[in-house]
């Protein structure tokens, strides 16, 4: 995946730096910063704490509740609160040309809701986009995150516009969250139930394309991003999936039930089988640790039980073409526990190890434009971080990604 061009900012603060985006320079905080809820901080000064740091601390402090396990009107009130306090609307209240811009590529690009899924789904995607268009005007926020999702998928495609575009996602994406959690402190019913279902998944999908966006940057930060837009991505699940029944009795019933289905699989492969091995006999994790991990391999294994199937593509067509064989490649963050995701952020070795085997799944998505090589590339950071130490671990993973 190639860098976001940008002109360079010499005087930029050193959280732009770091992503490489231009930075406006803009005192006490720039607005990149601003919106996307990082301290930002210059050269010149003299912070109390590393970049890395406090950046990692805010987010800890945000994500921290935002997980499955607390109750959607705590997800809300959260969600509400940090709007408040690190969010600003975009100045334009009504969309502009720029939108209807956002608004043609959406509708006219092929490649912008493929995420992986066999040919002849072609017309299933057109569909469930219509019904999106028509769910946003009816609640904006949607529209909102449709628009912002466009853009992103624009900066992926014309390098030497992408600060442009991404500036235009960051601000069309807070303004919606900023929408959705005035709409989300009502009661979830029929009436907004798909709204908020089709929001919490396009914005999965737009933070995971952040997170594995970014190079040339150390691997704590890779990781703090990526628990960061995990735990963000639950926590809009969790007030989507509070109407279940609802959403049973719309027209996503067959798409749920499928991914349902998905998800309650048994692994049946034996790819995952030497880690399990490897966690079941480590002295350094809790019990509680120790299953976390377990769940994590679990889901892994079903996600490579499809992406290794000759027979996929047959199976998704019995099934009604609902499927996707990388279902697990983008649910894999969310689904995993908390606990999981605290290792992985910590840098503990069993933990990565199995991150360097979900670099293998990412591998075989890369066909899509939010993954592209980030599955090689994260496993080289974790290869170098775990060291010769733990080399022996990832012998599987280094194999398969090498081998196309």
């Amino acid at each position: 995946m190639r860098r976001r061009g940008h002109t360079k900012s010499r005087r930029g603060c050193v959280q732009c730096k770091l992503r490489h985006v231009k930075c406006d320079e803009g005192r006490p905080a720039c607005s990149l910063c601003t919106v996307s809820a990082r301290q930002c901080s210059f050269m010149s000064e003299a912070p109390a704490d590393s970049p890395s740091s406090s950046s990692l601390s805010r987010r800890r402090s945000l994500a921290g509740i935002l997980t499955s396990s607390v109750t959607p009107r705590e997800t809300s009130t959260l969600l509400s609160d940090t709007s408040r306090a690190l969010y600003s609307p975009t100045p334009e209240g009504l969309l502009n040309l720029r939108h209807i811009h956002l608004l043609v590529h959406l509708t006219s690009s092929k490649d912008i809701f493929d995420f992986g899924a066999t040919p002849h789904r072609a017309s299933e995607n057109s569909a469930a986009l219509a019904l999106a268009l028509q769910k946003g005007l009816q609640d904006t926020y949607l529209l909102y995150q449709l628009l912002a999702f466009s853009a992103r998928h624009l900066a992926c495609l014309h390098s030497s516009q992408s600060e442009t575009y991404l500036e235009q996602a960051i601000a069309l994406q807070t303004h919606g969250v900023s929408l959705f959690n005035v709409a989300q402190l009502s009661q979830v019913d029929r009436s907004n139930c798909v709204s908020f279902l089709i929001y919490s998944g396009i914005l999965g999908h737009h933070l995971l394309a952040d997170a594995l966006s970014f190079r040339d940057q150390p691997i704590d930060e890779f990781l703090a991003e990526y628990a960061w837009c995990a735990r963000l991505h639950r926590g809009v699940r969790t007030i989507a999936a509070s109407s279940w029944p609802l959403l049973m009795e719309s027209e996503l019933t067959g798409m749920l039930s499928w991914s349902q289905e998905y998800l309650l699989r048994k692994p049946t492969g034996q790819e995952c089988s030497r880690i399990r091995v490897m966690v079941a006999a480590s002295a350094s994790l809790t019990g509680g640790e120790r299953q976390a991990c377990m769940e994590a391999i679990n889901f892994l294994q079903v996600g490579f039980d499809s992406v290794l199937s000759a027979d996929w593509e047959e199976l998704g067509k019995e099934a009604g073409s609902k499927g996707n064989k990388h279902q697990m490649t983008y649910s894999w963050s969310v689904v995993v526990a908390p606990e999981f995701m605290a290792l992985l952020v910590d840098k503990r070795p069993e933990s990565l190890v199995v991150l360097g085997y979900f670099c293998v799944l990412l591998h075989y998505a890369r066909e899509t434009w939010q993954i592209r090589d980030a599955g090689r590339y994260v496993f080289k950071m974790v290869e170098q971080c775990l060291g010769e130490a733990w080399r022996c671990w990832l012998d599987w993973p280094r194999r398969m990604i090498a081998s196309d």
